[in-house]
């Protein structure tokens, strides 16, 4: 190719330089004949093309074309030496040549300039090496020249092309570098320190690099001529050089000589003179480089532009422009902190250094207090409310400015007066390019107003990163390891025993270290900087954020913000600068609470009086002692327009909880910040109402928002808050005693701080002065009559018990290892105690208090559980000793007991309880107060007697009376009592047992509670184990043997009662049975579980003997008893009825439920009864005489029993195959779904026992049960799911209730002769759903049955798939039922929406009937049953297309998207069906309405766009009738279908069935059914044209109506009809041919094609397509 190109431009120049040059001519001669002398092959001549590079003059006529300057000459001359360039063969000699003649012709022509400019990336690859010194000049300067063309197309490559070749210099240098030891150094230049010696590439890259600053100054230039190079290209060039090149200009003296003394003070004189937007922008970006890169080396020079940045952010410095671009550069200065951390060291920290970033600081403080009104400066942060126009202000919005604001409102801000903009947003305070990056502009572009102050609050998160990435490494102590084992409050690798042994040391270690401390270390220096800016520059920062606090800012700032300060203040504390920390602190806490929501709240007006209960204070974890918003009583509708705190307000107030985590132990007096805070907190939420929060907190533009959400919203940050403040107090587990301490006398400081005496709560009837306003008027609670001093006392003690409470809880392991007066023991029980018991205190304080002594009393035992004996003795009487000090403290002084005093002792007794149930085994101590506390429940004579401090506690039993306190209190007390006789006997000592037995007798013979004296009777059961541990089985056998079943049974055991245990064993039992026959409802159920309990610990000491005895005399003779007492008796007419209770039904339920748990736990010896049939019958009678009474509870008692027992019964035992087929019988005739029962009480439990029932007995005897009896299993299944009731606990949609999941599987199970059973209930359950929807419930849900719909599709395929071949299956219509229930499904598809494991119904149904549909099918051709059988499952699958191809109750389906897939998924099923279908369906054994239907479906879901009624014949008449009818016109927009590809694809299918075929006999009855449908199908858009369009004018036809007529149109024309496609139909009357169908519709087509042409109406695109399609086609008659 280059050998060709060549010859050809030499033959051009010969013929063409015969009379203008003949110099020109001899030349190319003398090449061209050059040429001609090498090889042929292509391989050849390109080695002989390189070879010209040899020959240095073969060249010489290009080189006199390009200096003729004539654009002919010129032309081929530079295209010649592109090629040779390109094919590396230009001699490197002419290379100099070469680029003189590219120079002479840069102003010759567009083309020449292109091609040079495509020659020099060329010459710059293949000549790399060589272009350098003067080479390189020549080719820069080519570029330059050719970047001041006017076309921009050249000017713009050409700009390119010499940042190429720049970067190749640099590129070079670098190699250069890698290879330095192989390369000389002999040219020399100036440098700082005197002159440096250069190697070659160095050499060029520092000439190109000091002419590019040159020319940016506009100075001569001495290595390249860069004089056409414009100001903007330079810097452009100069700030890519350095941009690519960070670490090459750090390591080249002579480069950044050149940066110190040429660019750095040019890039800074644009800060200070008036330069050209552009030359200044791009002088901006390269200071933006140097001062990111190389601020250490040249410190001088960057502190002066650092001055003069700084200087420049002041408003009357320079224009907005400027001052955000100076300001970007700041941000870029900013976005590594550690780099301001060095140039603080570097300037601020230096001997007479300037204070340089303390001045950028103080920038920043003047330029955040610029201007309020556009950053929305109020009193606290709001929303930003966006740019508005004056018009659009809220004319409203003065009055609320004047009322002071609404905290939480959203509006143009307090304080701020124009409207124009309002806050910071980054959507709007953002410019879309960056200042820096506009370098396509000339002029200035408009920079948002914020947008100065959206870069100070980037600069402060850059910042406040920076100190944090030095600072907060350096405060960890210890490995990762140690500090996970830190936090769980152990040191590694110890055992949870010995923390006992947990020392101060291990506390100190989780104290942060000072960074400072670190002398050692590397960064012991950038340390100190750290320390240094934060010292000196923390005023700053506090004054620059608290005006963006209290201004308009977008989420996402103000949440930055925040960040940064919470960073930034976190690096204070850390560095122990204490003041710094506290003013930080101090701010963020009037930001959480601002001073004007907080003087409202306490300055509340009086509120009318409303009931509102109080509240127990709340959980002690939570940071707030206010109720939870949403759930406050409801307050009075008028209230008080004032400020509330926000979301915002709560953000800060998180993030100062969140700081005090992260400084831990080192916060000292901060920690009274804190808790100051949460204070001011909780006294705003108290008074703070849904409704005002409702009110208050939307803004105007949301004002139709839900108000619940913004309660809701608050709401959770309320929780989030808590959440922080939880772990706050988590973190004091690892804080050492003295800072524990600390905390604890914080809190208590509070409680102090005001004297409940001092102000007494004043009387209703008083007549006093006027109150304050900030005083008296507040009320507690909405109670009037209250003072407010008394309610601020009263929020105190809810905000501080509490927390309290949880310290205590959180540093139990600090409370059970140190010295009490150490560990803060002492200060809580010193501090709690008197409060809990003084009843002059109020009330909700009092019970917090006794909850939290409780608690922690309740943890410290549990804390020793595993620690040596003489430890936990010591700790237990120390803990039971407060418990013992809070009951005795109630009755110190002399009166009655209030209420208040009940419920503290309330407290204490169950706290007792609950340690006893916890920790009591391993209790070894304090046994005696244990009993004294218990017997406070009673009323004692006299005051408590005087403890002393041992384990010997005395009680004067004779002072305590048998009347209980209160009964509540008698039962927590009981329930002790219990617990110790019933599990701790063993650990009593006998110094404690006689006060047992007198605290026995005291509730036994009390009076105030029936429940306590019969309860009672559960401590049978411990005597019960007595007796029976004192004789053996052998006697007790012997004993049952002699006692015979008759009326002398209880008089013969009386007899021995004195002499025999077993005789008291028995005689106990018998009372037991009295007291179930005829004693208290509660008493009878607690006495059966009693005794049942007897039976099942002691049952298996029992012998053969001893069952049979104990079973028939006192057990089933219970159940006999019972049963009877639902039976009453009509004297008058002799009928008989029942008598149902829900308390007799309970007891009965658990009767049942017992024996049956007391014959299955013992089977195995019951079983060896001798007469074991006479047994079980007398069982079964007592179960048929609870089924006989039909109620559904006693039903599933009976069955769960009768589940219970079977389920013990092994398969392979045959003494009990007499006693399973009379319980066969039971259940195969007691089924509960057939009952006919009055109750409305929800059936599923008594369905779920028959079922489980069921299972049992089929496994029991599924070998011998016969087909009826199957059969009526089956059917009783069924019965069960379809008339159960609605699980109770969700619905039956995504999974199986229990009962359909128990029976469903029980089904699945059953293996029968006969498969069709099965087969038919499971198509009643695919569409039990549909049969039922219409059922009206009575009281009771009713199941959906959608769960077991989608799983019994599977089954009925499953059933159909395995018993295909049975001809049972097509002669009792059991496979048409089976695809009529799954085509009713896919018929409903979106009409019902149910969805069963995120799969719809339909879907599941859909695919079903696909896979179902070939075999189903191919077995209807098989058999040779009756035919009328095959032709209905025929027209069900018809049906079944229909139903994929519609899609009815689309309209109410919104997702457009699931639309789609279904859509793709009906498509799919729709084509296997047809490939299944087709190939059958044109049989003559099947009836033409069957393909008729198949036609229809098709028909009705290709419609796109809805029809008129009247437009579609009905099925009594044929497709064709009145085809050529136009209807009236409609202008209004018509829906199309969104199921479109459906539609088309039905259509299709239409054409297809219609159209010439094999002509087979199966083809054309197809045709026969489908033509008709396809014409009318056609017909419909044409006429909707000729109607609609007239009317729509000039208006466009709809896209989609238009698709569809242009598919019409190219069907008509392309469509072959059948010859006999239209033989039969009615209308056609015998009409045959292949274009029949153009006898119907031509005559539309004229009609359309007159509308389409109609100059009002018409357009081309209808005209033109018709025009084809009547071309096309021809009228045959």
């Amino acid at each position: 190719m280059t050998a060709a190109l060549l010859t050809s431009e030499l033959t051009n120049l010969i013929s063409e330089a015969k009379r203008k040059s003949n110099e020109l001519r001899t030349a190319a001669e003398k090449s061209l004949q050059e040429l001609k002398g090498l090889p042929a092959t292509s391989e050849q001549q390109l080695a002989g093309v390189r070879d010209l590079s040899r020959r240095s003059a073969f060249i010489e006529p290009f080189l006199i074309a390009c200096g003729t300057r004539n654009a002919r000459f010129a032309g081929s001359g530079v295209t010649c030496l592109q090629r040779l360039i390109i094919a590396r063969g230009l001699p490197k000699s002419r290379l100099q040549d070469a680029l003189e003649a590219f120079n002479a012709c840069t102003d010759l022509g567009l083309d020449i300039q292109l091609k040079i400019l495509q020659a020099l990336p060329s010459l710059l690859q293949n000549y790399a090496d060589d272009l350098k010194g003067d080479l390189l000049s020549g080719a820069l300067e080519v570029c330059t020249s050719l970047q001041s063309a006017k076309v921009q197309t050249v000017s713009g490559v050409a700009a390119a092309t010499l940042q190429q070749l720049v970067t190749s210099v640099f590129e070079k240098v670098v190699n250069e570098d890698k290879h330095a030891r192989d390369i000389q150094a002999h040219n020399e230049v100036p440098g700082d320190d005197g002159p440096i010696k250069l190697r070659p590439a160095a050499f060029d890259a520092y000439r190109v690099f000091r002419d590019l600053a040159l020319a940016a100054e506009d100075r001569k230039t001495k290595f390249v001529q860069f004089a056409s190079l414009s100001e903007d290209s330079s810097l452009e060039l100069i700030w890519s050089c350095i941009n690519a090149n960070p670490t090459l200009f750090m390591k080249h003296q002579e480069l950044g000589s050149i940066i110190r003394s040429n660019i750095l003070p040019f890039a800074t004189r644009a800060l200070s003179e008036k330069l050209s937007f552009p030359a200044t922008l791009r002088s901006l970006r390269i200071l933006d480089l140097v001062l990111s890169r190389y601020t250490a080396q040249l410190p001088a020079e960057c502190e002066v532009a650092l001055g003069l940045t700084t200087h420049t952010l002041d408003p009357d410095a320079a224009p907005l422009w400027k001052r955000a671009a100076a300001m970007e550069v700041m941000r870029n200065f900013f976005s590594d902190g550690i780099r301001v951390v060095e140039a603080y060291s570097l300037y601020d920290m230096a001997e007479g250094g300037k204070p340089v970033v303390q001045d950028l600081m103080s920038a920043f403080v003047r330029l955040s207090s610029e201007k309020p009104s556009i950053i929305g400066l109020g009193q606290q942060s709001t929303v930003p409310a966006g740019p508005v126009s004056a018009k659009e202000a809220n004319p409203e919005q003065a009055t609320v400015e004047a009322a002071g604001g609404v905290a939480g409102m959203i509006s143009s801000a307090l304080g701020v007066t124009e409207v124009n903009v309002a806050g910071i947003s980054s959507r709007w305070s953002l410019p879309r390019t960056a200042c820096l990056e506009q370098l396509d502009k000339t002029d200035p572009p408009p920079v948002p107003e914020t947008y100065m102050y959206a870069l100070v609050l980037e600069c402060l998160g850059s910042l406040s990163d920076g100190l944090a990435k030095v600072t907060l490494p350096l405060t960890v102590q210890h490995e990762k390891s140690q500090a996970r084992d830190g936090m769980n409050g152990q040191p590694p690798f110890e055992n949870p025993s010995s923390s006992r042994t947990r020392s101060q040391s291990f506390r100190k270690r989780s104290v942060p270290l000072n960074p400072l401390e670190h002398e050692n270390n590397a960064a012991a220096g950038r340390v100190r900087a750290v320390n240094g800016l934060v010292e000196s520059c923390w005023p700053a920062v506090l004054a620059t954020s608290s005006t963006f606090l209290n201004a308009a800012l977008d989420d996402l700032y103000y949440r930055n913000l925040i960040k940064a300060y919470q960073r930034f203040t976190q690096v204070a504390g850390l560095l122990r600068l204490s003041t710094a920390r506290d003013a930080l602190m101090t701010t963020l806490g009037k930001s959480a609470v601002p001073p004007h929501v907080l003087n409202a709240a306490t300055s509340e007006p009086p509120r009318t009086p409303v009931a509102e209960s109080l509240r127990v204070l709340p959980n002690p974890k939570s940071l707030l002692a206010v109720e939870n918003p949403l759930d406050r009583d409801r307050r009075g509708s008028v209230e008080p327009v004032r400020p509330i705190l926000t979301t915002r307000n709560l953000l800060c107030l998180r993030a100062q909880l969140n700081l005090a985590i992260a400084l831990g132990s080192t916060l000292d007096t901060a920690f009274a910040v804190v808790v100051d805070t949460l204070r001011q907190a909780d006294t705003v939420l108290s008074v703070t109402t849904p409704q005002q929060m409702a009110r208050q907190g939307l803004a105007p533009s949301q004002k139709g928002s839900d108000s619940p959400n913004v309660v809701q919203a608050f709401t959770n940050e309320i929780a989030a808050v808590e959440a922080a403040a939880s772990r706050l107090l988590e973190s004091t587990a690892d804080y050492p005693n003295d800072a524990f301490l600390n905390v604890l006398n914080t809190l208590c400081r509070v409680l102090h701080g005001r004297d409940p005496k001092a102000t007494p709560s004043p009387r209703l009837d008083q007549a006093s002065a006027p109150p304050t306003p900030t005083m008296l008027s507040r009320t507690f609670s909405g109670l009037t009559g209250v003072g407010s001093l008394r309610e601020m006392q009263m929020r105190d003690y809810k905000f501080v018990i509490p927390k309290l409470g949880s310290l205590a809880e959180i540093n139990v392991a600090r409370l059970v290892s140190d010295d009490p007066g150490e560990s803060g023991w002492n200060v809580l029980v010193d501090e709690l105690v008197p409060l809990a018991c003084n009843d002059t205190n109020p009330i909700e304080a009092r019970r917090a208090t006794t909850g939290v002594l409780c608690k922690m009393a309740a943890e410290v035992i549990a804390e020793v559980m595993e620690d040596a004996e003489i430890t936990r003795s010591t700790i237990q009487r120390r803990t039971l000793a407060i418990l013992l000090r809070l009951s005795d403290g109630i009755y110190s002084d002399d009166g009655d007991l209030s209420s208040a005093d009940i419920e503290v002792q309330g407290r204490v007794v169950d706290a007792l309880r609950a340690i006893l149930e916890r920790c009591g085994e391993s209790l070894v101590a304090g046994w005696n107060r244990t009993i004294a506390i218990i017997s406070s429940v009673f009323e004692r004579g006299g005051r408590p007697p005087e403890r002393q401090d041992d384990d010997e506690t005395h009680l004067d039993w004779p002072h305590v009376s048998t009347g209980l306190v209160s009964a509540q209190l008698g039962r927590a007390a009981f329930a002790a009592t219990q617990l110790i006789c019933s599990d701790f006997l063993s650990a009593l000592s006998g110094a404690v047992m006689p006060s047992l037995v007198e605290l026995l007798y005291r509730f036994s013979v009390q009076d105030d509670d029936l429940n306590i004296s019969l309860t009672s009777i559960t401590m049978t059961w411990n005597v019960s184990d007595f007796l029976l541990n004192n004789v053996d089985a052998d006697t007790l056998d012997d004993f049952a043997q002699e006692v015979k079943e008759a009326d002398g049974f209880e008089d013969e055991v009386q007899g021995m009662v004195r002499t025999s245990s077993s005789a008291q064993w028995l005689l106990l039992l018998l009372r037991l049975q009295d007291i179930i026959k005829a004693g208290h409802t509660e008493v009878r159920k607690a006495t059966f579980q009693t005794l049942c309990s007897i039976f099942k610990n002691n049952g298996g000491q029992l012998t053969p003997a001893t069952w049979d005895l104990t079973l028939r005399s006192i057990i089933l003779r219970i159940a006999f008893f019972d049963s009877r007492l639902y039976r009453n008796e009509d004297e008058k007419e002799g009928k008989q009825s029942y008598n149902t209770n829900a308390e007799d039904k309970g007891i009965s339920t658990a009767i049942i439920i017992g024996t049956s748990e007391i014959i299955a736990q013992h089977l195995r010896l019951i079983e060896r009864v001798n007469q074991l049939p006479s047994l079980w019958e007398a069982f079964l009678s007592r179960l048929e005489g609870y089924l006989d009474l039909e109620i559904h509870a006693l039903d599933a008692a009976v069955y769960q029993a009768l589940t219970r027992v079977l389920a013990r019964i092994g398969t392979d035992s045959g003494i009990w195959e007499g006693p399973m087929y009379r319980t066969l019988h039971l259940w195969l005739n007691n089924n509960p779904a057939t009952a006919q029962t009055q109750s409305k009480e929800s059936n599923q439990a008594s369905f779920i026992a028959y079922v489980d029932a069921g299972a049992e007995l089929y496994r029991l005897t599924q070998q011998s049960m016969s087909t009826s009896q199957t059969r009526t299993f089956v059917e009783n299944l069924y019965l069960c799911i379809r008339y159960s009731d609605g699980p109770r606990y969700g619905a039956d949609v995504s999974t199986l209730s229990p009962l359909q999941t128990k029976a469903f599987e029980l089904l699945k199970t059953i293996h029968s002769d006969t498969p069709s059973n099965l087969i038919v209930v499971a198509a009643k359950m695919v569409i039990l759903h549909h049969d039922t929807s219409g059922d009206k419930p009575l009281d009771n849900m009713k199941p959906t049955f959608v769960a077991i719909a989608g799983d019994a599709i599977d089954w009925v395929q499953e059933l159909v798939l395995t018993s295909i071949a049975d001809a049972d299956l097509l002669e009792n219509d059991v496979l048409e039922n089976a695809i009529q229930s799954l085509r009713r499904l896919i018929d409903n598809k979106y009409t019902s929406g149910l969805e069963h494991k995120g799969t719809a119904l339909w879907q599941k149904a859909t695919s079903s009937a696909v896979k179902l549909a070939k075999p189903v099918l191919e077995q209807c051709v098989r058999s040779e049953e009756d035919k009328s059988a095959t032709a209905s499952i025929w027209t069900e699958y018809v049906r079944v297309v229909s139903g994929v191809t519609k899609a009815n109750g689309i309209d109410d389906v919104n997702d457009d998207d699931k639309i789609d897939e279904d859509q793709l998924n009906d498509i799919e099923s729709f084509r296997a069906l047809r490939a299944t279908l087709i190939p059958r369906l044109g049989g003559e054994d099947l009836p033409s309405a069957t393909r008729t239907a198949y036609a229809r479906a098709l028909f009705h879901a290709s419609i796109i766009h809805p029809t008129e009624p009247d437009e579609v014949p009905d099925q009594e008449h044929s497709p064709l009738h009145d085809i050529g009818k136009i209807r009236r016109g409609r202008v209004r927009r018509v829906p199309y279908s969104p199921r479109e590809q459906m539609c088309y694809e039905c259509f299709t299918e239409l054409i297809v069935l219609s159209s010439k075929s094999d002509r087979s006999a199966e083809r054309k009855r197809l045709a026969q059914a489908a033509a008709p449908f396809l014409i009318l199908r056609l017909a419909i858009p044409i006429r909707a044209y000729i109607a609609d369009q007239p009317l729509r004018g000039r208006r466009p036809q709809p896209l989609w109506e238009l698709e569809e007529l242009l598919f019409c149109f190219d069907a008509i024309k392309k469509l072959e009809l059948e010859p006999d496609a239209l033989r039969d139909d009615i209308v056609a009357a015998g009409r045959t041919g292949e274009k029949a169908h153009l006898h119907y519709l031509y005559p539309l087509l004229a009609k359309a094609i007159g509308t389409a042409g109609d100059k009002w109406s018409g357009a081309d695109e209808v005209l033109t397509p018709l025009q084809a399609v009547l071309e096309a086609v021809s009228l045959v008659p």
